[in-house]
């Protein structure tokens, strides 16, 4: 069932759309990776690849921009790497966005890490190998423990843990693989950022959907920070069909003043239990996340005012539900058909 959706969004390539609606038909870096791991976990190795490849074909075509970046600062938004290209083309879209956001970064480093753990072929030339070099130069240049960046959600500039994490835990597992310099001075520098600023995910913001990438993918927090982020994480953010980004989120927000459901939360809960050993809370968040699908087997992006946003189907939920069912150790039950 969610594989359908998944692949509705995805071309021959193997470029994801974020969702068929008019505002997200374009490939974000990050949602592409999220969308990607799902075939790690169903076993189809040739279209993860192909997925992850992708987003160095994007961003060999960005290679001016990282140089630049390392060789001096950027201060404005579009001198940072870009968030969101063309489906087709892989051409930039538009200067004006939130485009610096150092998890999305991380994030494909970390993809690197995790497909050269898991002896997947990911690197095709001497310009890939270099790319994932220059890319460790950039976010030393752009000093990332101390950058405020637009963060998972492209909002406001601050500094933001779910960055500081993908970028930690994406320098370590580069360094102890050896597939890329990286002083551990930055390494250190990052977590000291990360630890300071945690159990918060910003210094405005108590609490985030963002922080459960702290828990998976990268597992880089301890299981007593973690305990206190998901505690904060239910007693505010938890709604009947998804979690709220945030307290206070303004996006699709209902007419009762809820913020948007956002239904990945409950699947993305699901495999942070299945983490952590507890297959009893795996399924009660599967299960809810269940009840939030559409009458055509479809996870939309978010719930307002009872109902589906436009962003339905959306690729990165589909993929945390496939994820999410695949880690939960029951019975045939719970198998996508």
């Amino acid at each position: 069932m969610f594989m359908r959706g998944l692949e509705l969004l995805r071309n021959d390539r193997g470029v994801f759309v974020a969702s068929p609606s008019q505002d997200y038909q374009a490939c974000w870096i990050r949602d592409q990776l999220y969308s990607t791991f799902a075939y790690f976990y169903t076993g189809e190795t040739k279209k993860f690849t192909e997925g992850v490849q992708i987003v160095f074909d994007i961003l060999h075509k960005s290679r001016l921009r990282i140089e630049s970046a390392i060789y001096r600062t950027p201060t404005v938004g579009h001198e940072f790497i870009h968030a969101k290209y063309h489906h087709e083309s892989l051409d930039e879209i538009t200067n004006d966005w939130g485009h610096h956001q150092i998890d999305a970064i991380g994030l494909f480093l970390y993809a690197v890490g995790f497909s050269y753990t898991n002896k997947i072929a990911v690197f095709r030339t001497a310009e890939d190998l270099e790319l994932i070099q220059l890319l460790v130069q950039y976010l030393i240049s752009i000093r990332y423990w101390e950058s405020r960046d637009n963060g998972m959600w492209e909002e406001g500039m601050e500094l933001h843990a779910s960055s500081l994490g993908a970028a930690v835990c994406a320098l370590e597992s580069l360094s102890f693989q050896k597939l890329a310099a990286v002083p551990q001075e930055a390494i250190d520098l990052g977590r000291e950022a990360l630890f300071t600023l945690l159990p918060n995910e910003t210094v405005s913001r108590t609490e985030d959907m963002a922080q459960l990438s702290l828990m998976w993918p990268y597992n880089i927090i301890p299981r007593e920070i973690q305990d206190s982020i998901l505690k904060r994480i239910m007693d505010r953010l938890v709604q009947s069909k998804g979690l709220n980004r945030y307290w206070g989120d303004t996006y699709y927000r209902s007419e009762n003043g809820i913020s948007g459901e956002w239904t990945m939360g409950f699947f993305w809960l699901s495999i942070v239990y299945s983490e952590r050993g507890d297959p009893a809370r795996a399924k009660y968040w599967y299960e809810r996340g269940l009840k939030t699908v559409t009458k055509d087997g479809h996870v939309p992006e978010l719930y307002q005012n009872g109902e589906p946003n436009v962003n339905t189907p959306l690729g990165w939920a589909h993929a945390l539900a496939i994820i999410a069912e695949k880690k939960i150790a029951v019975a045939g039950d719970y198998r996508g058909k």
